[in-house]
């Protein structure tokens, strides 16, 4: 136990600003390299038509509907895992890794079959995806399928090694799949020797072959470093851990999914207004990530903190965590918009020389540069509702933020009033006010600090959920469950 038990101790005992960047950095590597995935596809499908980069941007969201179940389970199972990692009951986390294992290869084997099945029916009559670009959309999504199956694994995978303390593994082996990535991209997309020509086509499949590189570098480390996690496939899933599993890990499923068809929804509304804003926004969308990739990971690493010492019973040590964070990213977030801002003209004509293109691109850029400090807060509400087990207040703030103000509001200011493109930018930026605000006071209030585990000793079964506390609710009547 001591490789698991040397990193629980820094994080119960460490400095706080300390273990945090220790713990994030490579998180944010594995977020940077995220960026890289997609930034790499944007460039080679640039030069391989000036519309193909929006193609990705069409399908994700849809992917992220597919996926969210089993990111629900496993953002349950970090908070579970990390909080026996804290308390000291090793013995649990093999038994569920094990559970989450077997539980996430089931469910993301029948998501790929669905997601098959109805992917043609999604992007025809409900994505309503331009005309230019469907076929090769609908050729992505055939092959980005197989990747709901790989991604469920990666998941479960870096959620098990990061509930541990350890960041690194995940983030060696996303370095590892970028890598091969950008050497895969040009081969398949533009078409090299004897490999065709494949354009978004080929980009998925090299999606699909890094990942499936990616999980089976992770899954050796865990079996090679951790030998205490004794991890394979049992038909042992007993109740209690599936009532535990779904009661934390509902709230964000449901996030999850509805982020996606709000996405979903929300592309639709662009796409009214043609391709040209459909690659608008999907640039847009590619500027805000190099602005947060190197903190998004930061977000993450509070999850492990928080759930660590809510395991080890530090509550206050967990509050002082979560507003050490928040009041460490705002203004490095506000760096990072700046420097966005400045570059606007760089980052837009780096994926597409089109004039009409670059004018709108730089337009969306220069209006939601501003908000991603609050974006950031959002982010970090999820981080610490994850490691904390408490999920719900971040759930109905995502809700209002995504559904209530960018699709509503953003359809009234769009379509009803006229606005277009710029009604819909209006709307993101006011979704991200009321959604950073909130999420802050839900944040210093502090409701969320308590465990979802009751530390027993190690023959008894599986923790029992703990009993909700009486707790306050947020400004504006929002209360945790």
């Amino acid at each position: 136990m001591a490789s698991i038990s040397k990193h629980r101790d820094a994080i119960v005992s460490g400095p706080i600003l300390s273990v945090m960047f220790r713990l994030g950095l490579p998180l944010m590597v594995t977020d940077v390299i995220m960026l890289v995935y997609t930034v790499t596809d944007a460039f080679w499908l640039g030069r391989y038509d000036k519309y193909a980069l929006a193609v990705p941007a069409q399908c994700w969201p849809l992917f992220l509907v597919f996926v969210s179940l089993v990111m629900g389970i496993t953002a349950a199972n970090l908070a579970i895992l990390s909080q026996y990692v804290g308390a000291k009951m090793f013995d649990r986390v093999s038994e569920v890794s094990s559970k989450l294992l077997t539980f996430c290869i089931l469910v993301s084997t029948l998501l790929f079959v669905l997601y098959e099945t109805l992917r043609f029916h999604i992007f025809y009559y409900l994505v309503r995806v331009p005309e230019e670009i469907l076929d090769d959309v609908l050729s992505y999504a055939e092959v980005i399928a197989f990747d709901v199956l790989w991604f469920g694994l990666a998941l479960t995978l870096s959620t098990i090694m990061q509930s541990l303390g350890d960041t690194r593994t995940p983030a060696m082996a996303m370095g590892l799949g970028a890598l091969s990535n950008a050497v895969l991209d040009p081969i398949f997309i533009l078409g090299m020797g004897p490999v065709p020509s494949m354009g978004a086509r080929g980009a998925a499949i090299a999606t699909v072959i890094t990942r499936i590189f990616g999980v089976t570098l992770m899954l050796f480390v865990i079996r090679a470093r951790y030998r205490e996690i004794r991890l394979r496939p049992t038909s042992r899933i007993d109740r209690e851990w599936v009532t535990l599993s779904i009661k934390v890990g509902l709230p964000v499923t449901l996030m999850t999914a509805l982020d996606g068809f709000a996405f979903t929804f929300l592309r639709a509304l662009i796409n009214i207004f043609g391709v040209v804003a459909t690659t608008v926004f999907a640039i847009g969308l590619m500027a805000i990530q190099m602005a947060t990739a190197f903190l998004r990971g930061f977000t993450m690493s509070i999850s492990i903190m928080i759930g660590q010492n809510l395991g080890a019973g530090n509550t206050e040590r967990a509050r002082r965590i979560a507003l050490t964070a928040a009041h460490t990213i705002m203004p490095l977030v506000l760096a990072c918009s700046a420097a966005v801002f400045l570059a606007r003209n760089i980052l837009v004509t780096f994926f597409t020389s089109d004039p009409i293109i670059v004018a709108e691109a730089e337009k969306l850029v220069s209006t939601i540069a501003w908000i991603l400090p609050l974006m950031m807060l959002s982010f970090l509400g999820m981080s610490i509702g994850r490691g904390s087990g408490h999920n719900m207040v971040p759930t109905v703030i995502n809700i209002v933020r995504f559904w209530v103000i960018r699709i509503g509001v953003g359809w009234i200011l769009a379509v009803v009033m006229g606005l277009g493109l710029d009604g819909i930018w209006m709307a993101i930026v006011l979704s991200e006010l009321v959604g950073g605000t909130a999420t802050y006071v839900w944040i210093r209030r502090g409701g969320w600090a308590k465990p979802i585990i009751k530390t027993c000793p190690p023959q008894v079964g599986i923790a029992e959920v703990a009993k909700p506390l009486p707790e306050k609710g947020i400004e504006g009547g929002i209360a945790p469950p």
